[in-house]
């Protein structure tokens, strides 16, 4: 039975109208991914659906007591309250009942009840009845429940100890996130919840998403997170809902094959009314005239087919005006931060180092995702490699006869007082009748040209400063989150732009799939260093996982710096004393054991994140039990492993 039934639902803006007949249903455990070009409406659909906006036409029926919840953009937080404190906040009710037993068990203790049965009876009545409340609610749970979201959201004791006024927006973006899963309600309404996160937090909120227990709705721009965390898409495009199984990569399959067949259904028609016509035409005066007027009107009655519309896409080039050298650029000592060169000038001012990095070049042609956590320095790097920063330390060096085009991703590049023609044409030799060809390419036509760049959407002044970018004519391509404000349509063009791009690239994103297509090398930010990977994005994690399991498994030492081991004793004789024939183990054998060691490993690492997801304590002691038995067995193969090693070198 459906939670939600919306039938014809509609709303407008005035005279703009945003949509209309809009029906579909949400059952108790579905994973809607909401999608569609920016401006169709998804946005006012959550906000219908959490009660904050009106429809002007149509039902939205919700199932009695169904609990929602609603991800929006503006905290609601007690502004006396820690980060810890405002995620108890959730549990106010256990809390309670908590102090309660508390206060029952101090006054069945005291003498008054000891010397009353009946007020004993009483106490203890309620006390069996309150704790069974409060034990099937999770009262032995809330607060671990609570770590393990503060935790995976990526907040410092230091932080969830802090005032939650003092966090930065994208720090209470995070927070509302967290209250919000705290709360499990029946229905959680999601509006670009992957906003603000880094990749780690993603990934942990993916897996989090992937054991909720009730239905979700999200609206995301994200196609690795909505391919792992929705079971269904629903398309709002043209003020119409469209419908498709499967997660985001299945939908983009399946509607392509319905758009090609819809495009057969109408040119099958078009020329079935074109031939029609054409014998009417011809016979409607001669003896045919009878059977030319019963086909005009099987033509009237005739329920046309319409052309489908598909959504509109951008067409432009990244064109490089001439080939840089072999290297691009290249890094000697280089620490990136703030306050580079300011030790000249004030000797009592004392620089502040992001991370460092190895000395590395660039190559032409290299295509360079750099990752890391939020605030670890990524931009930094890019504005230092552009000259906007001085290196704290070190230098970077630009090859010769490079070109560096620089996108911001706050729009730095754009002046905000300019109409969008006037800021294409001061850069650019256009007319003004050919910088509006020129921006239609980008999705602006008619009197768009004229707005103020101030006024735009985020995602129009993307796609300004992505026209700006190709008319710079750079063989080296410095992007900071160029998919940022764009939809999943207008992302996915950019990638295909970008793949046939012959300059170098060096790019900044948190789009798992934007880095998995373009990048040939990964640069990550860890622990305050810049290392290099070779591959894309998905070889990079396989590498990372199998670092920080062999970092698991030898306890955090290198094969190394492992302890040696002391050489076992061999068998005792069988047989009165004869020489059993036992073969030497080698170092084939030993790694053999390891992989089906670590696999174990592996395998009860993912069943005690379930367990944590799940708060079952019991299953949590067992399994952490066995996990010790299995780390311990992998720490042996390891030691068997180096003296063997040792032994045949």
């Amino acid at each position: 039975m459906a939670i939600v039934n919306i039938s014809q639902l509609g709303k407008s803006y005035g005279a703009d109208r945003i949509f209309s007949g809009l029906t579909f249903q949400i059952e108790p455990q579905d994973r809607i991914g909401l999608v569609g070009p920016n401006g169709a409406g998804k946005s006012t659909i959550l906000e219908i659906l959490a009660g904050r906006e009106e429809q002007d036409e149509g039902t939205v029926a919700i199932v009695r007591h169904t609990r929602i919840g609603y991800l929006t953009q503006v905290v609601d937080f007690h502004p006396a309250n820690t980060l810890r404190e405002e995620m108890l906040s959730v549990f106010a009710e256990l809390r309670s009942w908590e102090q309660e037993l508390s206060d029952l068990a101090v006054r069945m203790a005291a003498p008054e009840a000891q010397n009353d049965p009946v007020l004993h009876e009483q106490l203890l009545h309620r006390y069996a009845d309150l704790q069974s409340r409060y034990e099937h609610a999770g009262g032995y749970t809330y607060e671990n429940r609570v770590e393990q979201v503060l935790d995976g959201l990526e907040f410092t004791r230091e932080q969830q100890a802090a005032p939650v006024m003092h966090l930065s927006g994208g720090q209470q973006t995070r927070a509302s996130l967290g209250k919000l899963l705290l709360q499990e309600p029946d229905l959680l309404l999601l509006d670009e919840p992957t906003n603000h996160l880094d990749l780690a937090t993603l990934e942990w909120l993916e897996t989090y998403l992937s054991t909720w227990k009730g239905a979700i709705v999200i609206v995301a721009h994200d196609r690795y997170f909505l391919d792992k965390v929705v079971s269904r898409i629903v398309e709002l495009a043209f003020g119409r809902i469209e419908e498709y199984p499967g997660n985001y990569t299945k939908y983009l399959s399946l509607r392509e094959e319905r758009m090609e067949r819809r495009l057969r259904e109408y040119e099958a028609q078009q020329a079935y009314i074109a031939h029609t016509e054409e014998f009417i035409r011809r016979y409607k005066a001669g003896q045919r005239s009878r059977e030319a007027r019963g086909r005009q009107t099987l033509l009237n009655r005739m329920e046309r087919v319409e052309r489908p519309q598909d959504l509109p896409e951008m067409h432009f080039e990244f064109t490089p005006m001439t080939d840089s050298g072999l290297v691009v650029i290249s890094t000697q000592r280089l620490a990136a931060g703030y306050g580079g060169g300011s030790k000249k000038l004030d000797p009592t001012l004392e620089p502040k180092v992001l991370f460092e990095v190895e000395d590395l070049e660039l190559l032409r042609g290299d295509r360079v995702g750099l990752i890391g956590p939020n605030g670890a320095g990524k931009t930094t790097l890019l504005r230092t490699l552009i000259g906007e920063l001085p290196p704290v330390r070190g230098q970077a060096i630009i090859g010769h006869g490079v070109r560096i085009g620089y996108y911001s991703q706050t729009h730095s590049g754009l002046n905000m007082e300019r109409s969008i023609i006037d800021e294409i044409r001061q850069v650019s030799v256009l007319s003004e009748e050919g910088a509006r060809s020129f921006l239609g390419r980008f999705l602006f036509s008619g009197d768009d040209v004229f707005k103020q760049i101030g006024s735009l959407s985020g995602g129009e002044k993307s796609r300004v400063a992505l026209a700006k970018l190709t008319l710079q004519g750079s063989n080296f391509l410095i992007l900071d989150e160029p998919t940022n404000h764009l939809d999943l349509q207008s992302r996915q063009f950019l990638e295909e732009v970008l793949s046939e791009f012959e300059g170098t690239l060096l790019f900044v994103s948190h789009d798992r799939y934007f880095i998995d297509s373009l990048a040939t090398k990964v640069w990550s930010i860890e622990d305050g260093v810049l290392i290099p990977y070779a591959g894309n994005y998905t070889e990079f994690r396989s590498k990372k996982q199998h670092i920080v399991l062999a970092s698991a498994t030898s306890n955090g030492k290198s094969v190394k710096a492992a302890a040696p081991a002391r050489a076992p004793q061999p068998a005792p004789a069988k047989n009165g004393g004869k020489k059993g024939k036992v073969k030497a183990r080698t170092v084939d054998d030993v790694e053999k054991d390891m992989e089906k060691a670590e696999g174990k490993v592996k395998e009860l690492e993912e069943t005690l994140a379930q367990a944590a997801l799940n708060a079952d304590a019991e299953q949590l002691t067992q399994l952490s039990a066995a996990y010790e038995e299995a780390r311990a067995r992998v720490d042996e193969l390891f030691e068997e492993w180096e003296r063997l090693s040792d032994v045949a070198s």
